[in-house]
């Protein structure tokens, strides 16, 4: 009984993550395709079909690093915590590093890959690719959230991010069209990330500081 109550506890604060997630990466495409048209936003959803290439990356990596995270976790050593926040911030900077190149050359890339149809601007190919950077950072930050058995806060992120993200996009991709689409995309991912992170930050005893512990 104990086990199904603990299943409970951790799954069931999970299921408005779920919705969330939804909200993210799903509902938007309801939504700009009744502002824009289907034909408009073709190019659009072409590049976030291909930049999901990085989701798959980033889950298989995060599937073979959350394990190994706990078990370093359930050390407690000062040295090691030390170790895995400096190599997830050489991680950091390697994505976006990745991503500046995708502001100057997307354009080619998703031409390379879809057809010559798809010859779209390298901004809007930069931020899609973005966002899903900045979904691979959170995933090394929402970890310790799972950790913690933070489940419900974690919720309360997903929800919120993709609130923010609908709301954007509702407005910009009016305005100004896959741009503005692209754009709340990235927004709603970096504001995703960047909130997980502040919490794991608070909650989670880490020196992320790196002079800390």
């Amino acid at each position: 009984m104990s086990i199904i109550k603990n299943i409970l506890t951790v799954c069931i604060p999970l299921l408005p993550h779920s919705i969330g997630i939804f909200l993210l990466i799903g509902a938007d495409r309801f939504i700009i395709t009744k502002i824009l048209g289907l034909s408009t936003i073709s190019s659009y959803l072409v590049i976030l079909q291909i930049s999901t290439v990085f989701v798959f990356i980033f889950d298989a990596i995060n599937k073979g690093y959350y394990p190994w995270l706990f078990d370093k976790l359930n050390e407690n050593n000062n040295d090691t915590k030390k170790k895995i926040i400096i190599t997830t911030y050489i991680y950091f900077i390697l994505l976006l590093c990745a991503s500046v190149f995708l502001f100057f050359h997307g354009s080619k890339l998703i031409t390379l890959i879809a057809g010559e149809n798809y010859i779209i601007n390298n901004n809007i190919v930069g931020l899609i690719f973005l966002g899903q950077i900045f979904g691979g950072m959170y995933l090394m930050v929402n970890n310790y959230l799972f950790y913690e058995k933070e489940m419900l806060l974690l919720s309360k992120i997903t929800i919120s991010s993709g609130i923010i993200h609908l709301t954007l996009i509702s407005v910009l991709s009016y305005y100004w069209g896959i741009t503005g689409a692209a754009f709340s995309f990235c927004f709603s991912k970096c504001i995703q990330f960047l909130l997980t992170w502040f919490n794991a930050y608070k909650i989670a005893n880490m020196p992320w500081l790196i002079q800390d512990g």
